[in-house]
């Protein structure tokens, strides 16, 4: 094998090169010798790549920072170098070896290494990465942009050219961008915080994206992403190794929205667009409500002709004229006050619609991982604020603004019957809002620790229902129903709180308002006797003073209502602004699986990349496409972390994950699930029918395929004997029935979709020996065509696989079937020998004679 080229294949592989190491070696006339250097590097420029030989030991590998890398052995074989990894123990080199009987990649210490290593290392890399374009694309797309590097550079005229810093800031801003170069320190790295990712220039010409930064015990550590990499992903570097690199320069990148933009981040800007997209019916509410305001004027006209010129005059016939008039102008009135009310019901529920399906279309996307930390009540609480912070803006909001404008209309009149009584209104309606701009900052503090106490409550509250079974077993209700009352009365006191300064406020808001009653006619009375201002023109003054005030008191008012909706905006955008998953964003590979999953070097820990151990650590296998395979360990060993990254609910912290020769990261996350069945230890059951269960990933179904599937999860036979059959509704999670039958009914769910990869964790665990007996026997069936992926405790299930994965402490120890484990595996046969203690004949005691 020409080592060489394989491994040159590999590292074109790496950045998305195409490169045929057969054709190549026709092309130079190699035959089956290994080239030399000068052929390595012209094959390698022939790939489009930019190489050069160089002589680097592992120290100068671990400087430049840059892989994959082709290294020369001494004798003569050619390896790649995929990375370093650096720990108390010392320094490994992670190698791919054509020659090695390992599949994937593996690690060798570094002195190993030295010694088989013959120094010669070829550098290469895109002949025109485009880094800094790359970088830019990265972030756009964080941002909601859909950039590309090539597009880029079609647009902007950098065909053959890597654009400077300035250009790219030039491009950045042109894409819709707010831009701005730094030079940044280091130390100013921690203090970025919500400007992350930022991208960052190299001092060799190249860019990376910072994604953000955390400390550790030994210094700052920088999440960094190389966007030459392919596919492109997260990386962690102490602040020192970037320092070396860095030339200190970086961009600060940041979207630029519009109004009416549906990506925004929530806010409540966020409802603005869906809005605006009733702008008619708004329009025509608001034409109502002028419509109102003028009919408004009326009925103190109506008292001021009234007192002043009817009682005076003795003028009936004006009086009847007078009245006539006025009821129909209370008529037109409340026709318009219903038109208004209706149009903004119309448009409102259209909105409450939209808006909740697209605030329940996003917490149906997010990732796993923000499930795992974040309450079932608090999460319910937040979701519950979007009809609230709704009917704040297109109810109240709406027509205070409209009120407000009603005041052009008012405040003239007001002057026109007396200047010095309208500046009194205008001198007490400022004090309101004096008192309310002292109160708001007492109320807003007051009002997040209530919603705090409400959610601790409301999260109590779920934990104990759903752990109700438990709670009986255990005789805990005495328990939880004192923490209930301690909740519930730490939630009372911060609404007592809350209660005591709103009616603190609308006490103080209703004193103010009487002392405006009370001081017109006061001061009005005298300069009615001074001639100035007539009795009637006094009550229509006192009337329409009331109008003045009503939109001034309910801005204020606003303001207090303003500060409830900014925390509720608050606490549904810790749920609308969290990144999605990939899943059915329509991004990556679509491949029609067969199967095959190769684990190469994998590791992932749950949290921080840099926190806690690691569940899985460098696990290495491959899973041949339509063999079933087992998954043994001890408890905590990472048997349903290893299930949960196939499944791509999570990304890898290091190494890779193929399906079907595609790194898990290229893939179209949503595309691959539907192409995975998969069975848990507890699966949770709709509510529904059994035929609506077991149909609820193809609801299209016939029933000759759901009673296939159920046949072969060996369900059919107590399904056959329900009061109803398939059209037996089950209760909330299938609690009329078994665990044991609930579990079948999964795994005949699972079936249903013909999975090209079926996972089965712990999924027999809830079985009894007859059920686990049938399962058992219909595996080969079950199995036929597809790769099988069987995790359990119970080795007996996984004795008939073709091969088994021992996981032990995260890492794994063995992987062969299971004849040869019981042979060489110490951890999988004590496992065995364990639940298998009663088959082991006891050792007789020989006689004495």
């Amino acid at each position: 094998m020409q080592t060489a080229l394989t491994c040159l294949k590999a590292v074109a592989d790496a950045y998305g090169l195409p490169f045929d190491p057969a054709a190549a070696a026709d092309r130079y006339g190699l035959g089956v010798a290994e080239p030399d250097s000068d052929t390595l590097v012209a094959m390698a420029a022939d790939a489009g790549l930019s190489a050069r030989l160089a002589e680097l030991d592992v120290a100068a590998m671990a400087a430049l920072g840059r892989f994959p890398l082709l290294a020369r052995l001494a004798n003569g074989n050619s390896v790649v170098v995929l990375g370093l990894r650096s720990d108390e123990t010392g320094t490994s080199v992670r190698v791919a070896d054509p020659l090695s009987r390992t599949a994937g990649s593996f690690e060798v210490d570094s002195e190993s290494f030295a010694k088989s290593h013959g120094g010669t290392v070829l550098l290469a890399e895109p002949r025109l990465s485009r880094s800094g374009l790359r970088a830019l694309a990265l972030i756009g797309r964080h941002h909601g942009l859909p950039l590309a590097h090539e597009s880029l550079a079609q647009a902007h005229g950098f065909h053959d050219v890597e654009p400077t810093p300035e250009a790219l800031l030039a491009v950045a801003q042109a894409e819709g961008l707010r831009a701005e170069l730094r030079d940044l320190s280091p130390d100013d790295l921690p203090r970025l915080g919500g400007a992350f990712p930022v991208l960052a220039f190299l001092r060799d010409g190249s860019a990376l994206v910072l994604a953000g930064c955390q400390p550790s015990e030994g210094g700052l550590l920088v999440d960094v992403v190389d966007p030459v990499k392919l596919p492109p992903s997260r990386d962690t570097m102490p602040l020192a190794s970037l320092t070396g690199r860095w030339d200190g320069r970086a961009m600060l990148l940041k979207r630029v929205y519009r109004v009416t933009d549906e990506h925004q981040p929530f806010g409540l800007g966020w409802f603005v667009p869906e809005i605006l997209r009733h702008r008619r019916e708004f329009t025509d509410a608001a034409v109502a409500a002028l419509m109102l305001y003028v009919l408004a004027l009326a009925m103190p006209i109506y008292f001021q002709i009234v007192i002043d010129k009817v009682l005076t005059h003795k003028g009936l016939a004006t009086l009847q004229v007078l009245s006539f008039g006025m009821l129909a102008a209370l008529a037109f009135e409340a026709g318009f006050t219903y038109l208004r009310g209706v149009l903004l019901l119309h448009a409102a529920a259209r909105i409450d619609v939209r808006v909740a399906s697209r605030t329940f279309a996003r917490l149906t996307s997010l990732p796993l991982r923000f499930f795992g930390h974040s309450r079932v009540g608090i999460l319910i609480q937040h979701m519950q604020q979007a009809d609230k912070i709704r009917e704040f803006l297109s109810g109240k909001l709406f027509f205070t603004l409209l009120d407000g404008a009603a005041l052009l209309v008012f405040i003239p009149v007001l002057f026109f019957y007396s200047v010095q009584l309208t500046w009194l209104v205008l001198a007490l309606s400022l004090a309101l809002g004096v008192l309310l701009a002292i109160i708001i900052p007492f109320f807003r503090t007051r009002l997040a620790a209530l919603y705090r106490a409400e959610g601790e409550r409301q999260s109590y509250l779920v934990e104990t229902i759903r752990g109700m079974e438990t709670v009986k077993a255990l005789s805990l209700e005495p328990v939880r129903r004192r923490g209930w009352e301690d909740a519930a009365a730490r939630a009372v006191a911060m609404r007592f709180g809350v209660g005591k300064l709103g009616n603190a406020a609308t006490a103080g808001v209703g004193f103010l308002e009487k002392v405006m009653i009370l001081c017109i006619p006061w001061i009005g009375v005298s300069l009615v006797f001074d001639g100035s201002l007539s009795v009637g023109a006094l009550i229509a003054f006192q009337m329409l003073a009331g109008r003045v005030t009503q939109p001034l008191v309910q801005f204020v008012s606003l303001l207090q209502e303003y500060q409830e909706k900014a925390l509720a905006v608050k606490m549904l955008a810790a749920i609308m602004n969290e990144p999605p998953e990939r899943a059915g964003s329509g991004e990556g590979v679509r491949p029609r699986l067969t199967g095959e999953v190769v684990l190469d070097g994998l590791t992932f820990r749950y949290g921080a990349a840099s926190d806690g151990a690691a569940a899985l650590s460098g696990v290495t296998a491959r899973f041949a496409a339509g063999t079933m395979i087992g998954v043994a360990g001890r408890s905590g060993s990472g048997k349903s972390t290893l299930a949960r990254l196939i499944q791509g609910l999570y990304p890898p912290t290091d190494g890779s994950l193929r399906l079907d020769g595609h790194d898990m990261r290229e893939l179209d996350i949503g595309h691959v699930r539907r192409q995975i069945g998969v069975v848990l230890q507890e699966s949770f059951l709709f509510t529904g029918t059994v035929r609506d269960n077991i149909a609820m990933a193809r609801p299209t179904a016939s029933l000759d395929e759901v009673v296939w599937a159920a046949r072969l999860a060996g369900a059919e036979e107590f399904i056959r004997r329900l009061p109803r059959g398939y059209d037996t509704p089950l209760e909330e999670n299938g609690s009329n029935l078994s665990g044991g039958q609930r579990q079948r009914l999964a795994i005949a769910r699972a079936l249903l979709t013909n999975p090209r990869i079926l996972i089965l964790d712990e999924a027999t665990s809830a079985l009894d020996a007859e059920s686990e007996a049938i399962v058992q026997d219909n595996m080969t069936r079950i199995g036929q065509g597809r790769t099988t992926i069987i995790i359990s405790h119970r080795l007996s299930m996984l004795a008939g696989a073709d091969a088994i994965l021992v996981l032990d402490g995260g890492k794994a120890i063995d992987f062969a079937p299971h004849t040869e484990l019981l042979k060489r595996c110490s951890v999988y046969r004590d496992l065995w020998n364990s639940q298998n203690r009663h088959l082991t004949p006891k050792a007789s005691t020989p006689k004495v004679i």
